[in-house]
């Protein structure tokens, strides 16, 4: 772990080819350990090119607009450690490695990003019984990842003798390829309440946006009607 710090702290300055080797001295009489960390750290490397392979249904922006460095950039650890977590929180693979490589110059590396595409379709199906409304269902169908361009559709339906609601929502996560993202939900509510003769019925949408404040800060707003 603290060799994995290291290389981070390192790979933040630019230094991308480093080996990191501890020297370990033991003083046995006195129950202790001496650890002297050896770092070598070659010349400031950039990216020379991002090479994303594996991708047969997903856009390739897709992917790479969740890559924090961009080809001319001083080579980052930090920053390909972050990319990475980034990527697998899209939920669309089931395996994203990232590798670098010697490019054509001394100064320069070739990061490659290899994923590996998993299903990102879903179908939903339940059922119940309720005192107060009998036998329940519901159905869902649900893309993730819609036609690869990493958006995200569903449609819900929920029906039993008192209760009929159908929900239908979208969301843009790139809005104008931009980091802005924007979506949309539909709905369609009916209720009724037999012991008192009532029903209630509510159609309507809304609307979705957000931003994010910092890497790990997003503000959301949403209007209802």
């Amino acid at each position: 772990e603290t060799i994995e710090q290291l290389t981070d702290a390192v790979g933040s300055q630019g230094f991308a080819f480093v080996d990191i080797q501890p020297d370990v001295i033991r003083r046995r009489e006195d129950l202790a350990i001496d650890v002297d960390y050896r770092i070598r750290e070659g010349d400031r490397v950039y990216v020379q090119r991002i090479d994303i392979t594996g991708n047969v249904r997903t856009l390739d922006r897709i992917i790479r607009r969740n890559i924090r460095l961009a080809e001319g950039d001083a080579f980052n650890t930090a920053r390909i450690r972050r990319s990475r977590t980034l990527i697998q929180n899209l939920g669309f693979f089931s395996r994203v490695d990232i590798n670098d490589q010697a490019g054509d110059a001394p100064d320069q590396a070739v990061v490659t990003v290899g994923v590996e595409e998993q299903s990102t379709g879903e179908v939903t199906f339940g059922g119940g019984f309720s005192s107060t409304e009998g036998p329940t269902g519901s159905v869902g169908i649900r893309e993730r990842n819609l036609l690869g361009r990493g958006q995200d559709l569903s449609l819900q339906f929920l029906i039993s003798s008192v209760t009929q609601d159908i929900d239908l929502s979208f969301t843009e996560p790139y809005f104008l390829n931009r980091d802005f993202a924007a979506g949309f939900d539909i709905f369609r509510r009916e209720r009724e309440f037999q012991n008192s003769a009532f029903a209630k019925r509510d159609v309507g949408f809304a609307l979705r946006a957000g931003y994010p404040l910092s890497e790990y800060l997003t503000q959301t707003l949403r209007y209802t009607l």
